[in-house]
């Protein structure tokens, strides 16, 4: 990379720290431990077969792409001796090494090095972006293949490129097949562009059109399971309704999340930033500044059309799913920062950025703590079940047997008898895992048939039972118990179970 000024010394500092995050990534602890409670759903989707694969994410509130590409890498992890844990892992850094060679290269040309260094540095502390990095869920390819989509957006209003088009197309129905909020932010960039086409370009409707299209017809094989599953939203869905902390939080979110005094104080720096280049970009060519300020309003049209969507149909608003978007504002916001020209405006504009990469930072590293401490005590939970031979699991929640379907085959384990889960149906299950079966009222005197194992209890919420429990950890709703021995002598009573 050829350096021709300061800021392209700072861009390179930014790269050469990039280069060291990309580097923990791989050697981080995080990589041997559960950081989110929904990666055991991920890594137990990944040891069914393809159908059943497509089958249980159509019941689910996601789209299928992840779950296959996931599939994949265990499948080729697996072959040279991979954990499937670590496969997973490489999987979400993928994105991210993807990205740092298109900064390198394309936005590096059209942009500068400034923009293109601090950009993928950003993407390594800033918001949930480390953590989403590796975590074994569909973020980090949503993120990609948004940022693509994007950049075929400015593509076309720079060049007017039809192969452009051609990849807008794709990327914006591959990020509706890898999730939803990724869908909203091509949709959001689709109307951007309407606006400029009506604005600047009206002879380039008929393409505009012809693309949406395009991207319609790609996702058709989707639509009856989104239909399916937007009824099921509808009828029920755990997310809260939106309120003044959340929409604070979703503005500040590219900073940082669950706070609202430093969502507060972000919104107001993002509003500073967009102000003073406004002001610096005066008398500039107007289908530039549109260009540059489209990431912004890419990141803001997401938040506003998933409000709209939370007050119409159902609340759908969960910060970390604006990820996406939030990495178009970081490129926004990266080229906005090296287009200043003014002297006193770049420097008040360096020095709230360093506040935000300052917080970035310190949040990245509490958060990988936390996520750290958490691994590692659910590790040793489930170590002291799979490698104990009088342990016994019972997960009394139809929901979570395919959060832990995998260890169906590792333990004892009893599953409550269902009709289905996610669209499976219980016998189907049985022909793919070895696991037993109790009925829902039976659950004490299960255990009370069981009393010499040590029992332990994976479910949504303390569990509802006669007998006494220890809590042992609690993730997002999710409780690991374990039953404390009695002391009775009694004859235990007569329960009805299946073994298959």
């Amino acid at each position: 990379m050829e350096i021709t000024s300061k800021r392209d010394i700072f861009g390179m500092i930014f790269f050469a720290l990039s280069v060291i995050m990309l580097g923990y990534m791989f050697l981080t602890p995080l990589n041997h431990y559960i950081m989110h409670i929904d990666e055991y759903f991920s890594m137990s989707l990944t040891t069914l077969p393809l159908w059943d694969i497509i089958n249980v994410t159509s019941w689910d509130v996601h789209p299928p792409l992840y779950y296959i590409l996931g599939k994949i890498a265990v499948k080729i992890g697996g072959a040279i001796g991979m954990e499937p844990i670590h496969s997973l892992r490489i999987l979400s850094v993928i994105p991210y090494i993807i990205i740092m060679a298109i900064s390198a290269t394309k936005i590096r040309k059209d942009y500068g090095l400034l923009s293109a260094g601090l950009f993928t540095f950003a993407l390594a502390v800033m918001s949930e972006f480390f953590a989403h990095f590796l975590i074994a869920r569909m973020y980090a390819w949503a993120i990609l293949f948004t940022l693509i989509a994007f950049i075929s957006f400015t593509e076309i209003i720079k060049n007017n490129d039809k192969k452009a088009w051609i990849m807008l197309s794709v990327f914006s129905a591959l990020c509706a097949y890898t999730h939803y909020f990724a869908a909203i932010s091509a949709a959001c960039i689709y109307l951007i562009l309407l606006a400029y086409i009506m604005k600047f370009e009206k002879d380039e409707l008929r393409m505009w059109v012809m693309s949406a299209i395009a991207a319609a017809v790609l996702y058709i094989p989707w639509m009856p399971s989104l239909l399916r599953q937007l009824t099921q939203v509808h009828g029920s869905y755990w997310i809260p309704q939106v309120n003044s902390n959340v929409f604070i939080n979703a503005l500040g979110y590219y900073a940082y999340a669950n706070d609202v005094i430093i969502g507060l104080v972000a919104t107001i720096i993002l509003v500073v930033l967009l102000y003073i280049y406004t002001k610096d970009s005066e008398g500039i060519d107007e289908k530039e500044r549109f260009l540059v300020l489209s990431g912004a309003g890419v990141y803001l049209g997401t938040i506003l059309l998933s409000i709209i969507i939370s007050v119409v149909f159902k609340p759908i608003l969960m910060v970390r799913y604006l990820l996406p978007a939030t990495a178009v504002m970081w490129l926004a916001i990266s080229i906005i920062f090296a287009k200043i020209k003014n002297r006193r405006m770049f420097m008040i504009s360096a020095a709230l950025i360093a506040i935000l990469l300052v917080v970035g930072i310190a949040t990245t590293v509490a958060t990988n703590d936390e996520m750290y401490k958490n691994g590692v005590q659910q590790k040793e939970i489930l170590d002291n079940i799979t490698n104990d031979p009088n342990s016994m699991l019972i997960i009394p929640s139809q929901n979570m047997i395919m959060y832990f379907f995998d260890y169906a085959g590792q333990s004892d384990t009893y599953f409550l008898n269902v009709g289905h889960v996610f669209g499976e149906n219980m016998d189907r299950l049985h022909k793919l895992q070895n696991f037993n079966t109790f009925n829902g009222n039976d659950i004490d005197k299960l255990i009370a048939n069981n009393s010499k194992k040590n029992i332990y209890i994976i479910s949504w919420g303390e569990p509802v039972l006669n007998t006494t429990t220890e809590k042992l950890d609690t993730q997002v709703g999710i409780v690991f118990s374990k039953v404390k021995p009695t002391n009775t002598t009694s004859a235990p009573a007569e329960v009805e179970y299946s073994e298959e």
